[in-house]
């Protein structure tokens, strides 16, 4: 769906944004972008809006070079992307409602769609009741909600999120990005900049790193940072030590095992406690149930983030 060949943005300052940037999206995927500030996750948005052009390089968005683009190309090209932005955006004089139509209105949709689909898209960010609401009168998380609703007015292809979460408190952000996540499970792709290293390492999505325009990683299923050597070393240690108890219990005779371990066989087993998934759809069809958007908990550490916080703790 999206790709960077060779893609190098320098600006007039001579400071290079970008530098020989490879790498790939495919049509459905959710790819965290990560790094400090000044390593380029800026640009990428900007570059992908065609807001700004590189140095050199092709851009493929849907196997087209959009570097190529004309401005007629350019619009049309932007339809099928939606943006939210750190600071949401919104313009002040609108409500809720009317910040949404007004994206809708300019996409060339025809009053009866509006009046159906805006309400629809306030439902799926949970913000129904609020759709009166001028940006003043909402909170900073509202207006994020607001402003991923807008993104979505046009069913764009691909959803990017330039620090969505940025200016709001833990709780808030992962809310927010809990919503990302659902718009990305109806197969809507999704590009996430961020410095939440929180929401990164809870999610398990493909990250990519930068530094200095530069990627320095891609993982599949990656964490905000890598593990150090440190901790690896730990992490090897631990499971060495459980290598050994193992082959220690084998040797045991079978019968002396068995009587050791009849008092806990038993022990009732303790429950566990499973997290029920679901699934959001959009779609512009009148007279649709509106499913609301039912937030997860946060996941359970990683059995790295364990190991590690047990090992504190002997």
């Amino acid at each position: 769906m999206i790709q960077f060949l060779s893609v190098t943005k320098v600006y007039d300052s001579g400071i290079y944004a970008l530098q020989e940037l490879n790498f790939e999206v495919q049509d459905g995927e959710f790819v965290f972008i990560v790094g400090p500030s000044g390593s380029g996750k800026t640009t990428i948005v900007k570059l992908l809006i065609r807001e700004e052009l590189p140095s050199s390089g092709q851009i493929y968005f849907d196997d087209d070079d959009i570097t190529r683009y004309n401005t007629k190309k350019v619009y049309k090209l932007r339809r099928k992307i939606g943006v939210i932005f750190q600071d949401f955006k919104l313009i002040n004089e609108l409500t809720a409602y009317e910040n949404i139509a007004f994206v809708m209105e300019a996409a060339g949709q025809k009053d009866k769609e509006i009046k159906e689909n805006v309400p629809y898209l306030l439902d799926i960010v949970g913000l129904s009741n609020r759709m009166d609401a001028f940006p003043c009168q909402l909170s900073g998380g509202e207006k994020q909600r607001v402003a991923i609703a807008r993104a979505m007015a046009n069913n764009p292809k691909l959803l990017i999120a330039d620090e969505p979460t940025g200016n709001l408190d833990p709780d808030t952000s992962w809310d927010i990005a809990q919503i990302l996540y659902k718009i990305n499970n109806w197969g809507t792709t999704v590009l996430m900049s961020t410095h939440g290293s929180d929401i990164v390492n809870s999610m398990h999505k493909r990250v990519v790193r930068l530094k200095s325009g530069v990627m320095i990683r891609d993982d599949f299923k990656g964490s905000y940072e890598e593990i150090d050597d440190y901790s690896m070393r730990i992490i090897k240690s631990q499971e060495d030590d459980s290598k050994e108890k193992i082959t220690l219990y084998n040797s045991i005779p079978k019968g002396e095992s068995d009587s050791k371990n009849t008092s806990s066989k038993t022990q009732p087993k303790s429950k566990k406690l499973t997290q029920g998934t679901g699934k959001i759809s959009f779609s512009t069809k009148s007279k649709r149930a509106q499913p609301q958007v039912q937030i997860k908990e946060k996941p359970a550490k990683t059995d790295i983030e364990t190991k590690i916080i047990n090992l504190v703790k002997d």
